[in-house]
């Protein structure tokens, strides 16, 4: 065996292996690498499909026959080959409403990205309907209402009559999202500025009608406190610091009972969505 100084015959080869140089061919080019930049926004803007579904009104919609269906709605969304599909299952425009995934599937649309995307618009549809139900007007009115007991007293009420100009007004609006109300000063083109205060269902904590009689019970008052933990520390300021909830909004008007139904169905309505 050799001695363990010696290095063996074969390892002295390896240590004795040519090194050799390369070189580029000539001619031969490398372009550099181009830096791509980082999507930081998603594009905004829809189709022209998409504008056509979202500006239908669905009132409209829900009307339509098996063949204003077909016309309206499937040809303006490039799937005609679903026509005889859609006449063979009667689907009106109620129907089309109504369509889910498993009702396509089973009408014998096959495709699952023609099914994705005629359930994205018929979901349009869908907001559509729910922005002009949550928006649309449930009551409007204005205070102080007509009548001799809704005014603060009797100067107020002459003043009411001799110069309307003269008294601030507050003009309000329910609707199935919450509550507006925007009051006006007297000679607004001159004194004083227009706010707007909204109330949303989500911070609504209590409703109380009470019935108010003045004058000896020969006059009588309707009149609403709205009871709202508003996000406005002015607005929801409490009475006293002891108190369960805040300082209440007040509408006086004779039609505050109906109000008072209006808005608590609206609440409850609204809750449940929430849910």
């Amino acid at each position: 065996m050799a001695a363990s100084g010696s290095v063996s015959p074969q390892y002295t080869k390896m240590t004795e292996v040519k090194k050799e140089e390369y070189h580029a061919v000539q001619g031969t080019s490398y372009p550099n690498e181009e830096k791509v930049g980082v999507i930081t926004s998603q594009p905004t803007e829809t189709s022209g499909v998409e504008n056509y579904v979202v500006n239908l009104d669905a009132a409209q919609v829900a009307a339509w026959s098996v063949q204003e269906v077909i016309s309206n709605f499937l040809e303006r969304v490039n799937m005609t080959y679903a026509n005889e599909l859609f006449m063979a299952n009667k689907i009106n425009g109620k129907s089309l409403m109504l369509l889910r995934e498993d009702h396509l599937k089973e009408m014998g649309i096959q495709a699952i990205g023609d099914r994705v995307y005629m359930l994205e618009m018929i979901q349009l549809l869908k907001k559509k309907k729910k922005e002009l139900e949550t928006t649309a007007s449930l009551w409007s009115g204005e205070t102080p209402a007509e009548g001799c007991a809704y005014s603060k007293n009797c100067w107020h009420c002459v003043r009411r009559y001799t110069c309307p100009c003269c008294v601030s007004r507050v003009y309000w609006k329910v609707t199935g999202q919450g509550v507006f109300y925007r009051k006006v000063p007297p000679c607004r083109q001159h004194f004083g500025t227009v706010s707007t205060e909204y109330m949303d269902y989500r911070f609504f904590k209590d409703l109380e009608l009470k019935e108010e009689h003045l004058c000896c019970c020969f006059c009588q008052r309707y009149r609403l406190q709205l009871f709202v933990d508003d996000k406005d520390n002015k607005a929801a300021e409490r009475v006293d610091p002891g108190s369960a909830f805040p300082t209440p909004h007040e509408l006086f008007h004779p039609e505050a009972p109906k109000v008072e139904k209006i808005i608590r169905n609206a609440w409850n309505a609204a809750r449940l969505v929430s849910e």
